[in-house]
């Protein structure tokens, strides 16, 4: 998305955080910003596109940020200025990403003790323990509260970080009140979180899909979707969905649509220009632009048969990019209805650039408008019923976004 501050807002919205070393980060030295800087001012100036957007002003914005710049000695602190400058564009999709955060993303893992997290008055609550962590060997669980790490209060979830092989003791509140020490031991641990098929009732399924991106299994989709084929309602969970790759979406889609269904259209450099030479047209109709262009974002030619159910998609603030794609097309393409919140509304199409000494940058280069002329990006997808995420998402909690959904699924007038 647009960066760390982005990210950690995303994640917020959603109410998860997946521990992560946020205190490790190292020093960098000038030579090393000056190389990134140049890199980011070449890719910006050069290859970013979004409609109505000025990207030849960069340089008068790191102008300005020439003392913060001079100033950061850690990668931490020295992606933040980066982020800040970025964020004058006001846009998404434009952010650097450390060394940290790029190998993350690529491999799948991290290092801490492997649990999500929401923060409290008191600490740090447990809301779900990741399968083969440090945590789950240390029969940490779900309901838990860290009180204290190596005998000092916490708060926050940097008090926890450390390098792989070194130990934490961390003071537990269990649900019980009763508090117990546990000494747990960072290692390495997977941050992928493989999509999940559920039954309701005899007649109901949800499905999870927590990320478009790198982690997308289409198999394992595709397996879940047979499952789902038994199921007369089918709820599709995209919550804290922050998108990601958009062959994945197409594929995601090609399982729920008829082959080959028009869902979008992209708007980029080239087609802007060929409306304005051949129709006379107005650069920022991005609507009456997409409706021209015969290029359309199409559901894959999958050849599983899609699912021929009722569909209730959710959604809340953490649902952004392609799984804002997919909620819009499933709702104008399938009558589809959808429930929670409002998406991030951050939908741009962007490529993750390499940077010296292992940074990279995440930047646009194409808007998108859907089948019927929605832009995204900025606007998001607004539900049609409105319904508030559990404020602690413990399992077992009750879910009022699920609970309206099943609910109209199971009214008369539900039926796609």
């Amino acid at each position: 998305m647009s960066g760390a501050r982005f990210k950690r807002a995303v994640a917020a919205a959603a109410f998860l955080l997946v521990l992560a070393p946020l205190s490790l980060a190292g020093p960098v030295t000038k030579e090393v910003k000056d190389k990134v800087v140049s890199k980011i001012t070449n890719i910006i100036t050069t290859y970013a596109y979004v409609p109505g957007v000025d990207f030849s002003k960069w340089t008068d914005v790191l102008a300005a940020s020439k003392a913060d710049l001079d100033k950061a000695q850690t990668e931490d602190e020295f992606q933040d200025v980066i982020n800040k400058a970025l964020s004058t564009f006001k846009i998404t999709h434009l952010s650097m990403q450390t060394p940290e955060e790029s190998e993350q993303r690529m491999e799948g893992q991290t290092v801490g003790i492997g649990v999500s997290i929401l923060i409290q008055d008191e600490g740090i609550l447990i809301v779900r323990v990741i399968p083969g962590s440090a945590a789950e060997e240390a029969k940490l669980q779900p309901g838990d509260l860290i009180i204290e790490a190596d005998g000092k209060p916490v708060h926050n979830p940097a008090q926890m970080a450390g390098k792989a092989g070194d130990p934490v003791e961390l003071t537990i509140k269990g649900q019980d009140g009763k508090i117990r020490k546990v000494k747990v031991i960072r290692r390495k641990f997977s941050t992928v979180r493989p999509e999940t098929l559920n039954w309701i009732d005899k007649d109901t399924a949800i499905m999870n899909i927590y990320t478009y991106d790198l982690s997308y299994d289409s198999v394992r989709v595709e397996n879940l979707f047979a499952k789902a084929s038994k199921a007369k309602n089918l709820i599709i969970d995209l919550r804290g969905n922050g998108g990601g790759v958009v062959t994945n979406v197409q594929h995601f889609l090609g399982l729920l649509l008829p082959k080959d269904t028009p869902i979008g259209t992209f708007i980029n450099k080239s087609l802007v220009q060929k409306y304005v030479d051949e129709q006379h047209g107005n650069p920022d109709d991005l609507k009456g632009m997409a409706a021209w262009s015969e290029r359309k974002i199409r559901a894959s030619d999958d050849d599983m048969a899609p699912y021929k159910g009722n569909v209730v998609v959710l959604v809340d603030g953490g649902t952004g990019s392609g799984a804002e794609i997919a909620a819009a097309a499933l709702r104008e393409n399938l009558g589809a209805q959808v429930v929670g919140t409002k998406s991030a509304g951050a939908v741009l199409v962007a490529l993750m650039g390499s940077l010296p000494e292992g940074y990279t940058l995440l930047y646009p280069i194409t808007d998108y408008v859907t089948s019927k002329g929605l832009r995204l990006e900025g606007n998001g997808v607004t539900p049609d019923i409105v319904a508030l995420d559990p404020k602690i998402p413990l399992p077992g909690t009750p879910d009022d976004v699920v609970d309206k959904a099943v609910a109209l699924l199971k009214a008369p007038a539900s039926k796609n």
